[in-house]
């Protein structure tokens, strides 16, 4: 898994990251066990070039990439950050080659050659990427696969930029680009929400890292959200190096930093994720937990919880109760009345003050 939140994750609109705060999320990266971390693109400013570099100082485990154009100038950015490597990114569409670059497809070819070489004459191991691969006409990206492959570009990556594709679609490209031989990552954006479900259809097809950031944060709608597929990968796919009971703490930091707040019912990390509200459920979930949690919450470094109001049965009062050593179940019927008829929200703490006072007149 590469994670992606200090480059495309900073690309969220305001979103900026200081050298410190890039450092305090590379760290907790690190200790969580990704792969890879993206760790930005030196070209943007003298403020991500520093961050880059303080990372690189650290001696992290993960490997660290750095973004560059298909320019010799930024690589030469990227030497600077003592990053070992370096993801170089170029769109051979023909509409991209016409409108936004105005070259031929041989240019472009001759451009990533040149510049993959040169990074890796300079010790660098190189990722590659076909910007839009998923709408590039296949016969310029074999051109580019055919290269990569006698230049020994040591991973190439499928990015959905547009998050357009549909998942069938992009299971077969994925499976014609791993043909080739090179290790496959993928770079799924969000636009259709449909990120996640191309991750796993590329997974399927042979791929072997998948990009994601905190909290899916990045351009436009974001891209593959970190908790979700690493959650994924331990439960489908028995990955098991990925510290999952750090997901909640890593989304709290970006929340945080940015600003940006998950919703209450986003997947792992959200609010709610763990709560637990109608009266059947949580007489199941306080004989078994897994009766409605397909992982159980303390995986995650949660707390299972369980909300009062109409929907609410006497487990859930018992549920409560037990906490402070209290079995009665008359108590908890006369407690269930009160919070059925009830026009106020009725909190905990309500609950254990109006068990005070039940019991105060018993």
């Amino acid at each position: 898994m590469l994670d992606s939140t200090l480059r495309e994750g900073e690309q969220s609109a305001g979103v900026n990251f200081n050298p410190e705060q890039r450092l305090r999320i590379a760290v907790a990266l690190d200790e969580f066990g990704v792969d890879f971390i993206e760790v930005g693109h030196p070209a943007v400013s003298q403020d991500v070039m520093e961050g880059i570099r303080a990372i690189a100082s650290q001696g992290l485990k993960a490997n660290l990439l750095a973004h560059s154009r298909a320019m010799k100038r930024d690589i030469d950015l990227v030497l600077d950050t003592e990053v070992d490597w370096i993801g170089i990114f170029l769109c051979v569409s023909n509409s991209c080659l016409q409108k936004r670059f105005n070259i031929t497809l041989e240019q472009a070819l001759e451009r990533i050659e040149n510049t993959v070489l040169y990074a890796k004459d300079h010790g660098l191991k190189v990722r590659l990427t076909p910007e839009d691969t998923t709408r590039t006409e296949w016969q310029n990206l074999e051109r580019v696969l055919r290269l990569a492959k006698e230049i020994n570009v040591d991973r190439v990556s499928v990015a959905d930029t547009s998050g357009s594709a549909h998942p069938l679609y992009f299971y077969e490209l994925v499976r014609r680009v791993v043909d080739f031989g090179i290790p496959t990552n993928l770079h799924c954006h969000n636009d259709l929400g449909l990120a996640l479900a191309n991750a796993i259809m590329g997974i399927e097809a042979g791929a072997t890292l998948v990009d994601a950031t905190i909290n899916g944060i990045g351009e436009r709608t974001g891209i593959v959200d970190l908790a979700q597929i690493s959650t994924i990968l331990y439960h489908h796919y028995g990955v098991r190096r990925y510290r999952l009971d750090m997901l909640y703490e890593l989304s709290q930091l970006i929340q945080e930093i940015t600003g940006i707040r998950v919703q209450n019912n986003y997947p792992i990390v959200g609010r709610n994720a763990f709560i637990h509200k109608a009266g059947l459920h949580v007489s199941a979930v306080i004989k078994d937990p897994l009766f409605y949690e397909f992982l159980p919450a303390e995986l995650f470094g949660r707390k299972r919880e369980i909300y009062l109001d109409k929907y609410a049965g006497k487990d859930s009062i018992r549920f409560y109760l037990r906490q402070t050593g209290i079995e009665d179940d008359k108590l908890a019927e006369k407690l269930l009345g009160l919070l059925k008829t009830s026009q106020e929200p009725f909190t905990v703490e309500r609950l254990f003050e109006e068990a005070r006072k039940m019991r105060g007149i018993e």
